[in-house]
């Protein structure tokens, strides 16, 4: 039970490894029984583990404060080493695959993790090593750059996190000089971000071509892990938002203008959903952690004591602060078979978010923290995804505990914000195909095909004149861009099935849950197209999927307490 602040990070030495890694990989090609081939298989596989943890560790603890210059160096070294040990895995995956104990290993595990070594060997060639380590730059400089944010507002230097309840405020004058200063800093970044995505873009680009391909666009699919749906199969589901979501998002944001009575609402009004002002937490970090200790308790055994392990050893660090990394994520730490999750706690509805999703992700890699092989648990991220927003909808009975009178309008503006949230996150991925089929675009033509694609999702936001978002901006802010291409789509599909997961716990709580423990346990062992199904819900790529679920949410969203949604 070692806490967080315990665990002890050294640098590997990373040349020993990769010969060690190296005699590993001899003794697996040349075993000549499956006894043989096995001990080697999990003899890399506890490499693998121990090196993901010193990076992993690494990683957090830079993140928690990009300024720390030990674990700047460190991340960078990091970054340098990245590829060369991606290269290691890639010689496993082509071992077993080549292996004449290939079928005892589709027995022993399952046949998917034979269809996932397949796919990441579409990724990497030798001859693009030097391309992954300059990738890996360009990402943390970027991820750099947002967290030095420093906004004078309000009297404080905030970051950009901390400009979130001002965002909310409920005067719009207040939310407007927000607006400006938040996107004005951006602006401010505009050529050098504008400087960094063309490097990364031009060199993805050409990642695609040293791997075969006429764009990067195959190898980000394979990157992301994806055996099973195509861009055409994204491109048609993309449709199907645009023809059953858009007009309900419409609908959505026209009650949203009648309700705080604004007619001529520019981009900044939406940040409000209610006049009363936003929902908001109760209470500071103690207060959210200790309620959602008693929500984890009371939801299944198996919260509970997932969360007292979380609480236990430190694996939380939740509130924004200077100098740290923007957004949120969970991450695993093999070799103590323990998650951590990382926020930005600003006082905003989003911390209890942060307690609901990034914990659904934090559980579902504790439910499977002792699997023998750590590939088994890879999955794709759609699959990820749906185990973190299902968790926001199961958690919906113990929202009272967090917002007390807000909670209604919680319920409300949770339901609606997920619906709304499909077309911007179909933008952003119609937005990044068009970029890498055209990766000789300029800064500015991308800005406009951004605004283009802008205003047929979300025909309604009105920028209020703010050049730069008026000129197709604002995908800056959104990392995955940089960090993640092709990440984004994966946010939507698994919203589609936790939307399914929200109506079918209000029929039947009891095997909603038992269908989600089952869909948490079997990801890794089946894609995306198999394991929803399986679990009992309904693929988002079928088409008329959407259109069946909508009238469920709308009637709950109408069933809700008229006098409390104000």
């Amino acid at each position: 039970m070692t806490k967080f602040q315990d665990m002890v990070y050294q640098r590997p030495d990373f040349e020993q490894e990769i010969k060690d890694a190296q005699d590993l990989l001899g003794k697996l090609g040349g075993a000549r029984d499956e006894a043989a081939f096995f001990e080697a298989l999990l003899a890399l596989d506890s490499q693998g583990r121990r090196l993901a943890t010193q990076n992993t560790l690494c990683q957090i603890r830079h993140t928690i404060d990009t300024r720390d210059e030990f674990y700047t160096k460190e991340q960078n070294i990091w970054d340098e080493m990245g590829p060369h040990l991606q290269q290691v895995q890639v010689q496993v995956a082509k071992a077993v695959l080549d292996s004449p104990f290939k079928e005892q290993v589709a027995k022993r595990y399952n046949p998917h993790l034979l269809e996932k070594m397949a796919v990441s060997l579409k990724t990497f060639t030798p001859e693009i090593i030097e391309d992954l380590v300059e990738e890996n730059k360009l990402v943390s400089t970027y991820e750099k750059l947002l967290a030095s944010a420093q906004i004078e507002f309000d009297g404080k230097t905030l970051n950009l996190s901390g400009m979130g309840p001002y965002q909310e405020s409920a005067s719009r004058d207040t939310r407007k000089a927000a607006n400006a200063a938040f996107w004005g800093w951006l602006a401010n970044q505009q050529d050098t971000l504008d400087e960094l995505y063309d490097k990364l873009v031009a060199l993805r680009h050409r990642i695609g071509r040293k791997l075969g391909h006429d764009s990067f666009i195959p190898v980000a699919y394979a990157r992301m892990g994806r055996t099973d749906w195509t861009p055409q199969d994204a491109q048609v589901y993309r449709q199907q938002i645009l023809e059953h979501v858009v007009p309900l998002a419409q609908k959505l944001y026209r009650e949203q203008s009648r309700r705080i009575g604004i007619e001529d609402m520019k981009n900044y009004d939406y940040y409000l959903n209610f006049l009363s002002g936003n929902p908001k937490p109760q209470g500071d970090e103690d207060y959210l952690v200790g309620h959602a200790r008693a929500m984890y308790r009371e939801l299944s055994p198996e919260t509970d004591a997932f969360f007292q392990v979380m609480v236990n050893q430190n694996l939380m660090d939740l509130t924004t602060k200077p100098g740290k990394a923007g957004g949120g994520y969970m991450t695993f730490l093999p070799d103590y078979q323990v998650p951590f999750i990382f926020s930005n706690f600003n006082g905003t509805s989003g911390d209890v978010d942060v307690l609901t999703h990034e914990a659904g992700h934090a559980f579902q890699g504790w439910l499977q923290r002792d699997v023998e092989l750590m590939s088994i648990a890879e999955y794709t991220s759609e699959v990820a995804e749906i185990h973190s927003m299902s968790m926001e909808f199961f958690t919906h009975p113990w929202m009272e505990g967090f917002f007390g009178p807000d909670t209604e309008k919680y319920y409300h503006a949770h339901v609606a914000d997920a619906l709304q949230f499909l077309p911007y996150g179909a933008s952003v991925d119609e937005f990044q195909e068009w970029v890498y089929l055209n990766p000789q675009a300029t800064p500015a033509q991308r800005r406009a095909q951004f605004r283009q694609i802008e205003k047929k999702y979300m025909p309604h936001i009105d920028y209020d004149g703010l050049a730069y978002l008026e000129n197709g901006g604002r995908w800056q802010r959104q990392a995955h861009i940089y960090f993640a291409p092709f990440y984004y789509l994966d946010y939507t599909l698994a919203q589609v099935c936790a939307l399914q997961y929200f109506t079918w716990s209000m029929k039947d709580k009891q095997a909603a849950w038992q269908s989600y423990l089952t869909l948490c346990l079997q990801s890794g062992r089946l894609p995306f197209k198999q394991l929803v199904p399986q679990a009992g819900l309904k693929s988002p790529f079928e088409p008329g999927t959407i259109a069946q679920i909508t009238p469920a949410l709308e009637q709950y969203m109408d069933g809700l307490d008229k006098r409390k949604i104000q």
